[in-house]
């Protein structure tokens, strides 16, 4: 008991260094001897075989396109093409016809001789037309775009030509180095297939992403696209230096194994990158290694866990089902611990702030909801005398001079107004019923301000409809346009109510064209909504504390100079997921 006492009373965190350490050192060391083994081993093999690889593909591709140039520099004493470019004014229609034939033949059999051919062209000048092994639709048969290709020779590369996204070997006679003045007799254009070299570097034993490219353009197979630009920037400067290499680059936070090797007679490379996390060779010469370190991995697993579960799980334990009953509102329930180390002090102090938070609870939060009930009915007292003054006087001034529909009408608002405001029970209400009390008390000062006010009330959003707000929220602040802000207007006076929806908040705005405040009134009106004090409790003073303990941060009342000239007073409270 005294031991474990002693173990109890360590610091949490030197127990955490100790127990990590001891675990899990075997571990780091073990990771560590078979990664770095592994790690040189595999790099070199993959290395070698895709240096070999990127090297075989050259030596044949350089092989295959010398052939198919070697082979079309032929076609400069081919005897039918010659006939076809010289006498072709004194040969009959027999013979143009059988020397077309056997030159077309002549140019399938190259093409079929290599799969790097998709198709091959040659524009004759003296027929003013194209011999082609493919169909005539989407061939080449006019002397510019043969002379096109044959001008983009000396400006995208030789022997491969870069054309509007194609890849040619072009045979012009006689060449424009050696008889510059002369129009050629015949151009030439071998089409190599974009399909057949992207095969070939999908075929590659090695996952992972190869291009082959010069200056003027790129063919790269179906993987790892994305990175060869930033290699290629990267790697720039030893391009240049070396035709050879492999190395490795980091692209956005992955390291890249690279080799590259460059074409003399292609006047063209081929880069070859791999992510080194993705190709892991064979090492079978580890499995013992391998099986030791599952092993190895179980135990260190199955004792980590128990030392986590004793040193930390068990009291975090107890400490959440605290916190869980606390959540559900229990107060009363007592988590008392014997220990002395940094457990047994959160366990102590939470308790303190558990009591003292109760004690907050029954002083502060209850008077604050009595407070609040206490001004909701100070409120319902609050009938303006002038307001009913005014709205008798209407009455009587209506009926006296027989205007009975409208006083009708008033006294039906003035009764639905005076209802709704002095009778007891209800703290919150549906927005439209607080909606429908405003427009009872506008229709009443409608009439009051019958030649000197217009007032634009917006129609009710359906989706605010049914939303509880606290009572008596809205006329006040109508109230306030008309008293403070329309009272002294002559004519063309102007009330617009508007209701709006915006991101997590639903606003009620009412604005007037009167006088609006001065910025010392504003100043002043600003430090009262947002001073926490007691004091002034009527008005919008009163509105503002109700909202803030109705809604705190998410509800409130704002108010600045509106678009008309007068003041714009708004109210916002949260809008809940469905409102």
């Amino acid at each position: 008991m005294g031991i474990k006492r002693r173990i109890d009373n360590i610091p949490i965190f030197p127990k955490l260094i100790m127990t990590f350490l001891i675990i899990t050192l075997p571990l780091f060391t073990l990771s560590l001897v078979l990664n770095e083994l592994g790690k040189q081993e595999v790099k070199s093999q993959i290395s070698n075989s895709i240096t070999m690889n990127i090297h075989y593909y050259f030596m044949s591709l350089e092989k295959e396109l010398e052939r198919i140039i070697r082979t079309q520099q032929e076609f400069i004493n081919d005897e039918d093409l010659t006939q076809l470019s010289n006498s072709v004014s004194v040969m009959s229609d027999y013979q143009r016809t059988k020397a077309i034939n056997d030159l077309q033949l002549k140019l399938t059999t190259l093409k079929d001789s290599s799969i790097y051919i998709k198709d091959i062209y040659v524009y004759v000048k003296s027929l003013n037309g194209t011999v082609s092994t493919s169909s005539m639709e989407g061939a080449p048969n006019t002397g510019e775009v043969a002379q096109k290709i044959a001008n983009a020779t000396y400006t995208s590369g030789i022997p491969i030509t870069f054309w509007q996204d194609r890849l040619y070997l072009n045979l012009t006679y006689p060449n424009y180095l050696t008889k510059p003045d002369k129009s050629p007799q015949f151009i030439q254009n071998i089409e190599l297939s974009m399909e057949a070299l992207t095969n070939a570097l999908n075929d590659f034993p090695q996952e992972g992403g190869a291009v082959l490219f010069n200056d003027s353009w790129a063919i790269a197979n179906d993987k790892y696209r994305g990175p060869f630009a930033e290699i290629r920037s990267k790697l720039a400067e030893p391009m240049r230096q070396s035709a050879a290499f492999t190395k490795q680059v980091d692209v956005d936070n992955v390291k890249y194994m690279v080799v590259y090797e460059k074409s003399m007679f292609l006047d063209a490379a081929l880069l070859f990158y791999f992510p080194e996390n993705v190709i892991v060779g064979q090492l079978k010469t580890y499995g013992t290694w391998f099986w030791l370190l599952i092993v190895s991995s179980i135990f260190i697993l199955i004792l980590f866990s128990y030392g986590i579960y004793l040193l930390i799980h068990r009291p975090l334990q107890n400490l959440i089902k605290r916190f869980k009953r606390v959540e559900g509102g229990d107060l009363n329930a007592v988590l008392s611990s014997p220990r002395q180390d940094e457990f047994g002090y959160i366990f102590n102090r939470f308790e303190r702030t558990v009591q003292s938070l109760k004690t907050l609870i029954d002083e502060l939060y209850v008077q604050k909801i009595r407070l609040q009930q206490s001004e909701l009915k100070q409120l319902q007292m609050q009938i303006t005398p002038h307001f009913l003054y005014n709205s008798f006087f209407i009455l009587h001034r209506l009926i006296k001079h027989d205007e009975n529909e409208t006083a009708e009408l008033i006294s039906k608002n003035l009764g639905d107004y005076f209802h709704y405001i002095t009778r007891n029970g209800l703290e919150e209400v549906a927005f439209q019923d607080e909606v429908k009390h405003v427009r009872s008390y506008v229709e009443i000062q409608n009439v009051r301000f019958s030649n000197r006010v217009t007032v634009d009330f917006e129609p009710l959003p359906e989706s605010f409809r049914n939303v509880m707000i606290p009572r008596l929220i809205l006329q006040p602040i109508v109230e306030n346009a008309y008293e403070h802000g329309l009272s002294d207007i002559v004519m063309e006076g102007k009330l617009q109510i508007r209701f709006s929806a915006v991101a997590d908040r639903l606003y009620f705005s009412v604005e007037d064209n009167g006088v609006g405040l001065t910025e010392e009134r504003m100043a002043e009106m600003f430090g009262k909504l947002r001073s926490e004090e007691e004091g002034e409790t009527t008005g919008l003073i009163n509105i503002q504390r109700r909202l803030k303990l109705k809604y705190g941060a998410s509800g409130g009342l704002e108010m600045m100079p509106g678009a008309m000239g007068g003041l714009l007073v708004r109210i916002y409270i949260p809008r809940e997921k469905g409102d």
